[in-house]
């Protein structure tokens, strides 16, 4: 029997994340899936997800004898959501991030501290084969001490790509959709200690944010600092990695995949680990099919979760002040 077989899945928000994870865990072997929308019918859903159960409403989702629940409703919805579910006793693969703030994310861990079931926080990235492969090589000393570090990202595709979420300004949200960077970083190389962030918006694009660029400087608590670099501006997608150390550079390609080890007076050693979305969200999936299982516990908990929307208000702080700023 496979981990997911005879299963049943709620999925709340069918946006185009609650989409691809419609489709991802109804092509699991034995799972059954039901989702709930609220700006859309359930006949609607039906229609557009035939192999699926629709319902009407959230509580009602979480009345249709589940196993489990994906919430990958807009964020403010996430507290409510997560905490209800977990209450009830189902497992949560909540996407990221978990609340607009710390604050914000009371219910969820009230929810946990007093009992509830497992939440799964849905930093997708940790199941790349890229940076798993990098983090076992800074594991292993490949390039001796880390020193310095500069992440980048460009993702303009995430304003088109949802585009309905985005007809309103949302104020600051590339720190927050991006929360993903504070996540991996923190993955590879340990807590980050505090940093400083500039932002503003430029260029003549159609689909605008405030802001639509952000550049900061961070330091971990091992004193090691580097950069980052966030847009909303470049069109083909860009999202890389360089982390230097004392021996060598370890540079990650995550759209292409690839991990490229540059060590002193040695050829480089580059290594391809090609990989696409659904197959990403497919490992994720069947993780979360395995948490809910009880055969596993979740790979990214709610307090690293936490963790990286402690980075994201920091530094958003930090934009606003012009200080430095301590997570």
């Amino acid at each position: 029997m496979t981990t997911g077989e005879g299963l049943r899945i709620g999925i709340s928000g069918v946006g185009s994340i609650g989409a691809r994870h419609a489709r991802v865990f109804g092509a699991e072997p034995g799972v059954t899936t039901v989702l709930y929308d609220s700006g859309v019918t359930r006949d609607e859903l039906s229609a557009r997800f035939p192999q699926a159960e629709a319902v009407n409403s959230f509580d009602e989702l979480l009345d249709a004898s589940l196993d489990g629940v994906v919430v990958a409703t807009p964020d403010q919805a996430h507290p409510a959501q997560a905490s209800a579910a977990s209450r009830r006793g189902l497992p949560v693969l909540l996407e990221k991030p978990v609340a607009a703030s710390r604050a914000a994310a009371t219910p969820i861990t009230a929810a946990l501290r007093d009992g509830g079931a497992p939440i799964l926080v849905g930093y997708v990235l940790r199941h790349l084969k890229c940076l798993a492969r990098a983090r076992q090589m800074l594991a292993a000393g490949e390039i001796g001490e880390p020193v310095s570090f500069h992440a980048t990202l460009g993702a303009y595709e995430t304003l088109v790509a949802a585009r309905s979420r985005f007809a309103s300004p949302v104020r600051d949200s590339l720190f927050v959709d991006y929360s993903h960077e504070w996540d991996y970083l923190r993955w590879l190389l340990g807590p980050i200690e505090g940093g400083f962030a500039l932002a503003h918006t430029s260029g003549n694009l159609p689909l605008r944010q405030e802001p639509n660029v952000v550049d900061c400087v961070l330091r971990l608590q091992t004193g090691v600092t580097g950069s980052v670099h966030l847009d909303y501006v470049q069109q083909r997608g860009a999202r890389a990695c360089e982390v230097i150390g004392d021996a060598g550079v370890l540079r990650i390609d995550v759209i292409r995949g690839v991990v490229s080890l540059q060590r002193v007076a040695e050829p480089p050693q580059v290594e391809e680990l090609a990989w696409s979305r659904d197959e990403l969200f497919q490992t994720q999936a069947r993780h979360f099919l395995d948490v809910v299982a009880g055969n596993a516990t979740p790979v990214v908990g709610l307090e690293e979760g936490l963790a990286s929307v402690d980075v994201a208000e920091a530094l958003i702080a930090s934009a606003a002040s012009g200080r430095w700023e301590v997570v």
